[in-house]
This record gives structure tokens, sequence and C-alpha cells, in this order.
């Protein structure tokens, strides 16, 4: 169901919810972000029920559950199909008083309260919150890998009896190795961007353009952490962002959590701990979300997150 047109004209914010598990925390978080200048676009894994979101939205306005769902795979290309395609609906649902479109997961919790996180964006209507290193310049010989080996993580999801003879395949293809192109430079981050919608509306259109670009990314492990840095690397948003940052080593738990964008990343997730939770808090400087949490597991994290951005649930 679309967005109706008063709905659009004044969206200031909109997200794109990636979710896959964990209903009961999903439904918190849209009932924390909604807003009347805020707009959600979700995107459920096809692997899960739609139901169970759909009702922890219930009474909710201005949430649309993209369509088609996609079965999205872990360090798969469908990470980013689904992104785009999630990102597409809040292009079209959205008008020019759209500042950025904003990437967060159904696992995702506010540090700030909505007031707090619109003025954030509205204050920086021309700015990309999209952190980035360059592989080819890291130094490091397994992100380079990422882009240089050929993964097979769409046919059988980690964790699972078919990932073996796929991750023997993968080291096998190692003496073979692609070459990294030439035309465009790599980047990397984290997957959890905020982007303009001119810059997202690029982006989507140059996804569409460049069939090379896709078909480069597509047996590239973890491209939702590269897909739309490189788009944003080559083009002339890049004087719109931050500028590439040195390599930080990336391989130990929670991967590029360093290079957060509008999110305080953690390694230690879940975030059960209250005393965890005080510590991203006071740390972290305008940062205006932190992950991964649990409905079952983070329930006083949540409250102490409510109570320090002066919401009630």
């Amino acid at each position: 169901m679309a967005l109706s047109t008063g709905a659009r004209s004044q969206t200031k914010l909109a997200y794109v919810v990636l979710a896959h598990s964990d209903p009961q925390l999903f439904g918190r978080l849209m009932k924390r972000i909604a807003n009347p200048s805020v707009s959600c676009f979700v995107h459920v894994d096809a692997k899960s029920p739609a139901e169970p979101f759909i009702r922890a939205a219930t009474g909710i306005p201005r949430i649309k559950f993209v369509e088609p769902r996609l079965r999205v795979m872990w360090a798969g290309f469908s990470q980013v199909e689904s992104t785009l395609l999630s990102i597409r609906e809040a292009i079209n649902e959205t008008g020019d008083e759209c500042t950025h479109i904003v990437i967060i997961s159904g696992a995702d919790y506010p540090l700030a309260n909505n007031e707090e996180i619109i003025e954030f964006f509205q204050s920086r209507k021309r700015q990309q919150f999209i952190r980035r290193f360059l592989v080819a310049d890291c130094g490091d010989e397994r992100q380079l890998w990422r882009v240089k080996g050929r993964h097979f993580r769409e046919l059988a999801d980690r964790f699972t009896h078919k990932r073996k003879p796929l991750y023997a395949l993968e080291q096998l293809l190692k003496f073979w190795p692609r070459d990294i192109p030439t035309e465009f430079q790599v980047a990397l981050g984290s997957n959890w961007v905020a982007l303009t919608r001119e810059c997202a509306l690029f982006c989507l259109e140059e996804a569409e353009r460049n069939a090379s670009l896709k078909s480069f990314f597509r047996p590239a492990f973890g491209p939702d952490e590269m897909f739309l840095h490189t788009i944003v690397q080559n083009s002339r948003f890049v004087d719109e962002a931050s500028p590439v940052e040195s390599y930080v080593d990336i391989t130990g738990p929670g991967g590029p959590f360093y290079y957060g964008n509008v999110h305080a990343l953690v390694p230690k997730v879940p975030i059960v701990d209250v005393e965890d939770a005080k510590l991203i808090v006071k740390n972290r400087g305008c940062k205006l979300f932190t992950r991964k949490l649990s409905s079952e597991l983070s329930g006083d994290v949540l409250d102490y997150l409510d109570q320090v951005a002066g919401v009630a649930i």
C-alpha cells in the first residue's frame, strides 16, 4: 500500500529497514521512530514469515512493507538487492522535502529521540554519511580477497551443511583470482549508511546503468559493505562525504564497527548489559543509533535507552 499524498509531502526523513528476525523488537523500534515527519520502508527477508512483522507494526502510521520480498543470504549480493529495492520504494514514495534515506536494521535502536534525529539531518542537508577505506590500498590480503575471490554465498546460508563444499570450491578458485577493476576505486565500510535523497537516487540509477559494476560485486564477499560505498566514492557526491580513511583491521568480531556512520557500533553483540549501554551512550557523540539488540535478552537495555532519550513506549 502506497503512502498518502500528505505523508509523502510531510516526510523529512525516510528509513529503509532491513528485517529478518525478532518481530517484537522490530515493533518496538517502529513505535520508537514513528513521527509525522518520518516514513519507513521495510523489507522482510523472504526466509522469514512477514505476518509477525506486519502485526507488530499494526496501528503505526507511515510504514510500507516492500514487495517483492527477496531471499536474503548473509554476505551475498541479495543483501545489496534488497537494499536497492527498498531505496527505490523510499524514492518513489517521498518528495524533495525528504533530506536523507537512512538504512537501519530491525535489530537497531535509537540513542536519541525523534526530534534530535530529524534535526540532525535537517541541519546537514547536503551531507553523505558513508565512511570508508579503499580496498586496493588497505594492505590486508583478507580484504582484497573479498573482491578477488569468487564467493558462492547465494547458494547456501552460513552454518548449513552445504557451506562446506562451497567453501572448498572457493578455496580452490584462489588459484585463479579475479582482477580488481582499474576504472573505479573499490571502497568498503559499514553498510548502515545515510544518504541524501539525491545521492540515493543516483546510486539507484548507477546500479541500473552500470551492468559491469553489478557483475563485479555479485560474487564478492559481503558486497553490501562495498556497493554503495564504491558508487559514492566514484561520483560527484564524494565531495559531500567525509574523506577516505586509513584502514583499521575489521576481521575480528563486529566487522567494520569502527566505520560506523550514524550508528555507534560495538563488536560485542547482542547488547544485553545496561552498563555496556551506558558506555555506548556516554561515548556516542553525534551517533544516533546502536545495534544489535534482542527483545528477549535486551529488555533492561531498551528501557534504559528510552529513559535517556526522554521517551516512553
